[in-house]
């Protein structure tokens, strides 16, 4: 197995040259034998933004299987970028598949043309194994009536609790987002009750905060992930997020659900949460990189990740995530895994908010950059304007109807200076300007630095504005 960012594994095949030379005295002859070692065959090369638990799990399998032997493919090349620099690792070529990281990472990869449509006679076998949709979340992307991705997991969005951790400090289970915006989880500050990841280092934790956006509205859906954010540490990655809760640091973390199912297997005391009424069923993509040279062996690769044998590897223990295929389960490994069978049809059964992935796929860039710009680079000012909200609330300085008013100045999407006109972050200007933050850098961090500035005065003026309410 060869992977990039794996701890003692080569990052390039090294051919080592012994060379002896052996004179025989009778020729004059100098003989050189070149003994070189190292693997032969076919490696596969995969750019993907799942964890090496998950490379392990498929590589090992997958080249066990007669398809692999009989074809000679010998090593999987598991390529791990950040999301950001996938275009570039594309360009560079030698890619043959891309697996994991979400609907909208591969709708953009579609947009940038990087994604070969599966019309092969032997990918339309293979999509016709998988449902068009569930829960109605799409598993198949089409363009021009061709298909350019298809979900090989399903993924719901939520939080994991600590109940060690709330039992500690006195703190309710939530059940929903709307819960986690309450006063109460401020109440321990500087503490910090809640694990949020920066939304540009998480596309799972970035889809949550689009779930907010959406299903309530965007100023509503703002306000309400400013106040869990002013309760809550921000986390550089969505591993680092989870591992808040399940080493009881905070009581909730932001989750996707299969970290949130491998939490509860490792820690007893952690719960994963489907929010009641507020969460999207996702579709994980896997796709065929354009231009690939073993377009046919790449194809063999997507056939076994979307056979029941190959969806049953989803059950590992340590990765634990949700089939695309419900066949999976009548397989040994799935007929053992009795507990994700019943988490799979509440799954199934899962009522979603009316998510809309274009949306997503048009405004992503400018989103992540504005929610880094006022909640993880103003991080400090926000707790700071939230602390002084809640502990105006329990010292009945203000009613909780006040408390709603200023929270509400402090989260409503702040207005910049754009090309001369003061614009609020609203969706039309995120989509307006979305192709320039993603193509100049220079403006993308200038907006950054605005929105900043901004959210930092708008914390300072929630602050100003409360003092007012409660001075003589």
């Amino acid at each position: 197995m060869a992977g990039e960012f794996e701890a003692g594994r080569n990052m390039t095949k090294i051919v080592l040259a012994v060379v002896v030379i052996g004179v025989v005295a009778t020729a004059g002859i100098i003989i050189v034998l070149n003994m070189t070692g190292g693997p032969t065959g076919v490696t596969l090369t995969v750019l993907t933004r799942h964890d090496v638990v998950i490379h392990e799990a498929y590589e090992d399998a997958f080249l066990a299987t007669e398809y692999a032997i009989e074809n000679d493919i010998v090593d999987i090349n598991w390529k791990t970028q950040d999301a950001a620099f996938w275009d570039d690792v594309i360009a560079a070529g030698g890619v043959d598949v891309l697996w994991g990281g979400g609907p909208t990472l591969f709708d953009q990869m579609n947009r940038d043309g990087n994604l070969a449509p599966l019309t092969s006679t032997h990918m339309q076998q293979v999509l016709a194994r998988v449902p068009d949709e569930i829960a109605g979340a799409a598993m198949k992307r089409t363009d021009d009536g061709e298909v350019v991705w298809v979900a090989a997991a399903i993924s719901t969005f939520g939080f994991t609790v600590n109940h060690a951790f709330l039992d500690t400090h006195g703190l309710p289970t939530p059940n929903n987002w709307t819960h986690l915006a309450q006063p109460i989880w401020g109440s321990l500050l500087p503490t910090t009750t809640i694990a949020m990841g920066n939304a540009p280092k998480t596309t799972s934790n970035t889809r949550i905060y689009e779930i907010i956006t959406q299903g309530m509205g965007w100023d509503a859906g703002w306000v309400t992930i400013a106040r869990m954010a002013g309760s809550a540490g921000m986390y550089q990655g969505s591993v680092e997020t989870q591992a808040a809760a399940e080493n009881q640091d905070v009581g909730v973390s932001m989750s996707i659900d299969f970290y949130g199912y491998n939490t509860q297997a490792n820690n007893p005391d952690c719960e994963y949460i489907i929010p009641e009424g507020e969460t999207i069923v996702n579709g994980d993509p896997i796709a065929l990189c354009v231009g690939t040279a073993q377009q046919e062996l790449a194809e063999g690769f997507i056939d076994y990740v979307l056979s029941a044998e190959g969806q049953a590897i989803w059950f590992t223990p340590g990765v634990r995530r949700m089939p695309v295929l419900a066949s999976a389960f009548q397989t040994p490994a799935g007929q053992a895994n009795t507990e994700l069978y019943r988490l799979f049809n509440l799954t199934l059964e899962n009522e979603a908010i009316d998510f809309d992935d274009d949306l997503s796929l048009q405004i992503n860039t400018a989103f992540t950059a504005y929610f880094e710009a006022v909640f993880n680079n103003a991080h400090d000012e926000l707790a700071d304007a939230w602390g002084e909200l809640v502990g105006a609330y329990y010292d009945a300085d203000i009613t909780l109807e006040q408390l709603n008013t200023l929270a509400t100045q402090m989260g409503t999407p702040v207005s910049v200076d754009v090309d001369g006109f003061d614009r609020k972050f609203t969706v039309a200007l995120a989509t307006e300007i979305n192709d320039q933050m993603i193509y100049d850098s220079d403006f993308y961090y200038a907006m950054q630095a605005k929105w900043s500035a901004a959210a930092v005065a708008a914390y300072a003026a929630t602050i100003d504005a409360l003092n007012d309410l409660i001075t003589p």
